[in-house]
């Protein structure tokens, strides 16, 4: 004699499989958290232009000649910019410190979140090793921020200062 059917059994099995599916879903979510941060991203972004051209007012059809220059050039999948040459490369890791330089170390979140490649999540990381581990002496102490890889930090250089 058993103590549950088989449809029982079945539903307490597919409830077990849902929470464990959400356990790891949520472990996930916590160990990649810009991954999830950029997901979440991709559901508020705009609606993708339509690719064809509905017909002008006047009813004929646009031909070819004038729809080849209105078309926009593919972007990547991954909505990642073309890679720059070396030589572009190289002038812009010379680029002198401008007025819009970001102190690390007076930087909120906000401020930090609108630098280039930093989302919110590896913003709060940058706030909380501050307020953590001190003060950063130089801009390559940023290497101590979980997330912030060596690239990153390269293409960074130029827009952060440290004060004193």
């Amino acid at each position: 004699m058993t103590l549950y059917t088989r449809r029982q059994l079945l539903v307490l099995l597919v409830l077990l499989a849902a929470a464990g599916l959400g356990l790891a879903v949520g472990h996930w979510r916590r160990a990649r958290p810009d991954v999830a941060d950029y997901l979440e991203q991709l559901d508020r972004a705009p609606a993708p232009v339509p690719s064809v051209l509905a017909p002008p007012p006047g009813g004929r059809p646009p031909s070819a000649a004038s729809s080849s220059s209105e078309i926009e050039p593919r972007r990547s999948r991954r909505g990642i910019a073309p890679r720059a040459s070396p030589a572009s490369r190289s002038a812009a890791s010379r680029v002198a410190p401008s007025a819009e330089t970001v102190d690390l170390n007076r930087a909120t979140a906000t401020e930090l979140a609108r630098l280039p490649g930093i989302g919110s999540v590896l913003a709060r990381r940058i706030v909380e090793a501050r307020d953590v581990d001190g003060p950063f002496a130089r801009v390559d102490a940023l290497g101590r921020v979980q997330g912030l890889t060596a690239r990153k930090l390269e293409r960074l250089r130029a827009l952060l200062t440290v004060s004193e």
